[in-house]
């Protein structure tokens, strides 16, 4: 039943976005970043300060999930498992993800048969003397906190509203 749903839903919103659907592409390295590519990142109002502003809090580090603007564009984001037509998205660089060899951008598409999707993308952290070309793998643990709180709130100080929430 949860999958009829799911499809209902979809057919609401409309077709869905042929640039996210897999068709037999392989998942590219990291070496295929380009620094000012955009990583976007859906929000719900709930995220916004009374300003207008993503709340730091709202800012979930490590493995952000995200779309890669090379396969997606911003209201894209609305399309996947959780995702609300009233989504907003902002979106952060390549380079601002890569703050401080802290974390970097791995590809890593997501093949399911309701929301797939080329573009997805998590920023994963990376250890001392660990390259931004090494892919990490997922559930890595910062420390300390203050290393955490520090890449979060660049990430809020460089981030840009792409579309607003409703």
């Amino acid at each position: 039943m949860k999958i009829l749903q799911r499809l209902f839903r979809f057919l609401k919103q409309g077709s869905y976005p042929k640039t996210l659907l897999i068709k037999g592409r392989t998942k590219l390295s990291s070496s295929a970043f380009q620094d000012d590519d955009k990583l976007f990142r859906a929000f719900q109002k709930d995220d916004l300060d009374e300003n207008e502003n993503i709340r730091l809090e709202t800012i979930k580090f490590p493995d952000i999930s995200s779309n890669w603007s090379r396969f997606s564009v911003a209201k894209d984001v609305k399309f996947r498992k959780n995702g609300l037509k009233t989504d907003g998205c902002y979106s952060i660089t390549v380079l601002v993800s890569r703050f401080k060899k802290i974390a970097t951008p791995v590809h890593h598409p997501i093949s399911d048969c309701v929301y797939p999707n080329y573009a997805h993308v998590e920023i994963r952290v990376l250890y001392e003397g660990e390259d931004v070309l090494f892919e990490p793998p997922r559930g890595r643990k910062i420390k300390p906190k203050s290393k955490k709180l520090e890449y979060r709130q660049n990430l809020k100080d460089s981030l840009q509203i792409e579309l607003r929430s409703e």
